[in-house]
């Protein structure tokens, strides 16, 4: 994967999964925009807080004219409030998309960092399109009036963010834009802990005891530059999970006792 020439922006750079891809990107020789709510080391920096949409507008107005990859990796735990939860996960990563489509180069890549945890989310289809349709602070009503608590909304975000990009796809093939989801299992970053407390430890633990251990920042990192180089040139609209066959080997168990491959 080179990136040589290639205009990349990552939102959410400053730490965990983030952080090994602009450092990941940065050794393939792209020129990088490190974007997110706390100081980045070692590349160009901007300060957003997805929270905010003037704070937003202000980040979009700084970036260069153009963008070739974009990969929106921000996001905040289950632990969180309720709207700040929606506010990042959803809708701040729509309002940014949004904003900086019109920087976008031809034969753009971008890839939404998602969840597992995304299917968990009992939402329907008509009711999730209502709600991605709607303006932002509409939006976030309706969410809100569902009394969601930290881990429902943290579901809900996610759920929300795959089902804008995939419905909105055919708009973004028009344009020459790819448009990728990457979903993680746990990975060992400095957020797991809200994870644990949230969801509880024991189901956090049962995925690394299914497949052996959690994922590294650096192994969500690589499939996330994969999907932005040239190399996934016909590859979008993919939700690709990146759990260490976690979600399969939890589909494979409810199938009935373990098979051998005679």
């Amino acid at each position: 994967m080179i990136f040589k020439n290639k205009q990349v922006v990552v939102v959410g750079a400053a730490t965990g999964i983030g952080a090994a891809l602009a450092a990941l990107l940065r050794a393939k020789g792209a020129t990088l925009v490190g974007m997110d709510c706390e100081e980045i080391e070692g590349s160009s920096s901007i300060t957003v807080d997805l929270a905010r949409p003037e704070s937003i507008e202000a980040a979009v107005r700084a970036l260069p004219t153009h963008t070739d990859a974009v990969a929106f990796v921000a996001g905040v735990p289950s632990t969180a409030d309720p709207s700040d939860i929606l506010k990042v996960n959803f809708l701040g990563q729509r309002s940014i998309f949004l904003a900086l489509r019109p920087k976008l180069s031809k034969q753009s890549s971008i890839v939404f960092v998602s969840s597992i945890t995304a299917r968990r989310c009992d939402w329907s289809d008509e009711d999730l399109e209502a709600l991605v349709a709607a303006p932002t602070e509409v939006a976030l009503g309706m969410a809100l009036a569902e009394s969601l608590d930290g881990v429902a909304a943290y579901q809900l975000s996610k759920r929300a963010l795959n089902y804008w990009m995939k419905s909105r796809l055919p708009a973004l093939v028009a344009e020459g834009i790819r448009a990728n989801i990457v979903s993680p299992g746990p990975v060992q970053t400095k957020i797991l802990k809200d994870f644990e407390e949230s969801m509880g430890k024991s189901r956090i633990d049962a995925a690394s005891e299914l497949v052996g251990r959690h994922g590294q920042p650096e192994e969500i990192a690589e499939v996330i530059a994969f999907l932005l180089s040239d190399h996934a040139c016909w590859i979008s609209g993919e939700d690709l999970r990146v759990d260490g066959g976690f979600s399969a080997l939890r589909d494979a168990s409810l199938l009935g006792p373990a098979l051998d491959l005679g």
